[in-house]
């Protein structure tokens, strides 16, 4: 079934709520838990008592199955995971909302800035919810949103594969950056890729052909040029295949095309030196292009390309201007990817529209190779005996299609 026609039940998305917060207080002694939402949301909207079969509402038997923790006056909110806080009705209409008195911000986010710049509101209409930062002035349109339980699975799903998980030190939850399980999915999705591409590629003779999946990359070859974490365990994981393309202009690293590319960087590179967040998250270059970004992109009437070389552009993070996919990590996910045309395009694997059931993110490393697995599949790229044969400028020319739908 489609997750994003889940009828909304009240039961089933209350029931999620509970075990996560189960999971974010079972290391915490002497807790307490209550059941007083729907109290506390009509001692803020007290007009909702006069609301005709009131119990009988979606809404009404969503909160009244709810468990948070007690609310202490003029203290902050608890967390229900990393990403989000636990519903407080005082907060379900802000300003930021005030024309929009169907949304509520039923749960605050959790990013260093004001719980109430966002988060995840639900329609209490449709039952819709969407994760949404209030520094964009309008929320996205009625098809962008998802059912409450497709975001509630999420984080879940992030507790069952370590993604979350308690810092026993510091006694509170975190975000691990990367995981064995994302390292499995990556890997299975590109197999799934060098799968698709060997059933289309031509036989002679009618012959079926027996395709070679040659060894992974040895880590020992890695480790003089700083490589990303997660980067590394991917490319020393996943076999590569014995033809070169597995997208348009884009090639499989090599132990050849790795020094090549890599041993041609200066050690003081912008890119080696540099990068927000731990010391081994650098951006990284796992599948090289052919050609390299030239150095007058930033006379392009294209804002998408002529930002290139600007302070806030990509490329001063890459590999001596070598266009391809990159890893692009940041603070929660080591496995985020940059693709750099070699026109200078840096848009041609973002969402489109941005990702709504978490917080709002770029693509994963497996989301990409499931992607173009579909462009392969749906005859939008061709194959010949190396590969893919579509030309690279199709990135640039056909960006639209390139671009990623929001997952759920």
């Amino acid at each position: 079934m489609d997750p994003s026609r889940l009828a909304f039940s009240p039961e089933r998305c209350a029931d999620l709520h509970n075990r996560l917060l189960a999971k974010a207080t079972e290391h915490s002694l002497n807790i307490q838990t209550e059941r007083t939402l729907l109290a506390r949301f009509l001692d803020v909207a007290p007009e909702f008592a006069q609301v005709p079969s009131l119990d009988d509402l979606p809404l009404s038997r969503f909160l009244r199955l709810l468990d948070t923790t007690p609310t202490v006056a003029d203290e902050g909110l608890d967390l229900l995971t990393p990403f989000m806080y636990q519903p407080d009705p005082r907060n379900f209409w802000t300003d930021h909302v005030g024309h929009e008195p169907f949304f509520i911000l039923l749960y605050c986010q959790n990013n260093g800035d004001s719980p109430l710049d966002g988060g995840v509101y639900v329609d209490i209409r449709s039952y819709q919810a969407v994760w949404h930062n209030d520094d964009s002035p309008r929320f996205p349109p009625s098809d962008q949103w998802l059912p409450l339980e497709v975001i509630l699975q999420k984080a879940l799903h992030a507790w069952d594969t370590g993604k979350f998980f308690w810092d026993a030190q510091e006694s509170t939850m975190k975000v691990r950056s990367w995981t064995e399980h994302d390292v499995e999915e990556s890997v299975a999705a590109f197999n799934r890729l060098i799968s698709s591409i060997e059933v289309r590629m031509p036989c002679e003779d009618n012959e079926a052909h027996i395709h070679r999946r040659l060894e992974p990359l040895d880590a020992q070859s890695l480790t003089p040029f700083n490589i990303n974490a997660f980067a590394v365990r991917f490319l020393t994981t996943a076999k590569r295949p014995s033809f070169s393309f597995v997208a348009p202009g884009i090639r499989i690293l090599t132990p050849q095309l790795l020094n090549e590319i890599y041993g041609a960087e200066a050690s003081d590179s912008t890119r080696r030196s540099h990068w927000l967040g731990d010391d081994e998250e650098w951006p990284t270059l796992i599948l090289p292009g052919v050609d390299p970004v030239p150095h007058d992109v930033s006379q392009s009437s294209d804002r998408n390309i002529n930002s290139f070389d600007q302070n806030w552009g990509f490329g001063k993070f890459t590999v001596n201007r070598q266009s391809g996919l990159y890893i692009m990590p940041d603070t929660n996910y080591s496995d985020l990817v940059c693709f750099v045309a070699s026109s200078g395009l840096c848009t041609a694997c973002q969402f489109r529209p941005l990702c709504r059931c978490v917080p709002p993110r770029e693509p994963r490393l497996a989301e990409v190779f499931d992607h173009w697995t579909s462009l392969l599949e749906n005859g939008i790229w061709t194959i010949d005996a190396n590969g893919v044969s579509t030309d690279h400028t199709w990135f640039t020319a056909h960006t639209s299609v390139a671009q990623l739908a929001p997952v759920t």
